[in-house]
């Protein structure tokens, strides 16, 4: 290699550096909003034990993100609604897994074709159902104030900022990669929460990560992990259980269940499809 090969090589491993020094200076001086952590401090029996997957589900169905299955779910008594939010050609968020899923359980749309809000709010979901935009969203959430909303699918910081208008500190953002996790923290997203896995302990240790979401079957293999790690203050949310035996097993040291068909006030599955995935 020549000289200027070397001088290039050690300015961007300089870089990155600096980069790496921000990112854990940023992390150690934030921590998640206090009306998060103290709803948390008692994570073996509180009011906010599950989260309504998707909406929640409704007549054996799931995935629906649809405003009857979030209906029914404060009903159930969910108090944490998760809803998958996409973006419209427009760009607006609504709710919906995906556009191919969402074709799939409608009338939406040719392949590979994205409506416009307008057009989005006619179509029906199963033929039943109807769908909910950011401007219904915070219709439900402005009128519930006890309500928690969690978001999936979108990293668009700038848009869920400027779209929700209730308390921001009510709302928990799921975070993809750790590019995005310190992007999110710089655009004042105030509960981030980290999608993860056993393969990322280190980073979620290095950078004092207090908010994490993971799937029920790496928490079942990496038990005692997660364990060690709610013990020493990490909230756990984990996805997806209608299993009340699981539930009842784990609930020292999962703070919140992803569920579709749980009856919270009753702690019973109300449908025949009541299992961990």
């Amino acid at each position: 290699m020549n000289h200027f090969g070397k001088i290039n090589l050690f300015v961007i491993f300089f870089i990155f550096l600096i980069g790496c020094d921000q990112n854990k200076k940023l992390t150690q001086n934030f921590t998640i909003s206090e009306l998060i952590i103290n709803i948390f401090n008692d994570n073996i029996e509180n009011e906010y034990k599950f989260i309504a997957h998707a909406g929640g589900g409704i007549d054996n169905i799931k995935y629906t993100n649809s405003l009857e299955a979030i209906n029914k779910s404060i009903k159930l008594g969910y108090k944490l609604i998760e809803i998958d939010l996409i973006e419209t050609s427009d760009n607006k968020l609504v709710g919906a897994h995906d556009w191919d899923h969402f074709r799939k359980i409608s009338e939406c749309c040719k392949a590979n074709e994205i409506p416009k809000l307008e057009d989005f709010k006619n179509y029906k979901i199963k033929n039943n159902f109807n769908t909910v935009d950011y401007k219904k969203i915070n219709e439900i959430f402005l009128k519930n104030e006890d309500l928690i909303l969690i978001t999936d699918k979108t990293n668009n910081f700038d848009l869920i900022n400027t779209s929700f208008t209730f308390d921001n500190r009510r709302l928990i953002v799921e975070i993809f990669g750790r590019e995005n996790y310190f992007k999110a923290i710089k655009n004042d997203i105030k509960n981030p929460m980290y999608s993860a896995s056993i393969n990322e302990l280190d980073f979620i240790k290095k950078h004092n990560i207090k908010l994490i979401a993971v799937h029920s079957g790496d928490f079942i293999l990496n038990k005692k992990i997660y364990k060690k790690l709610s013990d020493d203050g990490t909230i756990i949310f984990v996805y997806s259980t209608n299993d009340t035996k699981f539930i009842k097993e784990n609930s020292d040291s999962i703070s919140s269940f992803y569920s579709d068909f749980i009856d919270v006030k009753n702690k019973v599955c109300v449908s025949q499809d009541c299992v961990t995935y």
